[in-house]
């Protein structure tokens, strides 16, 4: 493999890792504006038993809903994998996922699972293309309350 192609491969695994590290942040932060620069405006996103979304207006019309119920999600990527074809403009990842959320009627809950996502590339610039979840777990976690930081002050003064 010529130095030409090595590079272009370590650039597009970066830009990768950003799109998957974009979507925890925009997630995390509320950040609509993040989400449109991440997903292709046709973009597949389905979330197992959190529902299927398709366009990227329908994709920032549920993480608000989501936002709703859960204030507060701590998303976690882990062990990304990615497979790269250049040539076709492709690409594939399985990423772990590790969240906690905190719902507003039912309290915190652990999230774990797979993302299985395919990226394309158009005119130099990549995009999630579909991104599907699989849910491994979610458990209830009614006692957790948070006594320091951000959430902790939120949760003092009622919000």
């Amino acid at each position: 493999m010529d130095l030409e192609t090595r590079i272009e491969l370590l650039e597009t695994r970066n830009a990768l890792l950003d799109l998957i590290s974009g979507y925890a942040q925009g997630f995390d932060n509320h950040d609509p504006a993040l989400l449109r620069k991440i997903f292709h405006e046709d973009a597949c996103f389905d979330l197992d038993v959190f529902g299927s979304y398709q366009g990227i207006d329908a994709i920032v019309g549920a993480a608000n809903t989501f936002w709703e119920a859960s204030p507060h999600m701590h998303h976690w990527m882990a062990n990304p994998l990615l497979e790269i074809d250049l040539a076709a403009g492709k690409a594939s990842a399985s990423t772990a996922l590790d969240c906690l959320c905190t719902y507003v009627e039912s309290g915190t809950a652990h999230i774990g699972g797979q993302y299985r996502d395919n990226f394309t590339r158009i005119d130099s610039r990549w995009w999630i293309a579909e991104r599907v979840f699989e849910l491994q777990f979610m458990t209830p976690m009614p006692d957790w309350k948070p006594t320091q930081g951000t959430e902790a002050d939120m949760a003092s003064a009622g919000a």
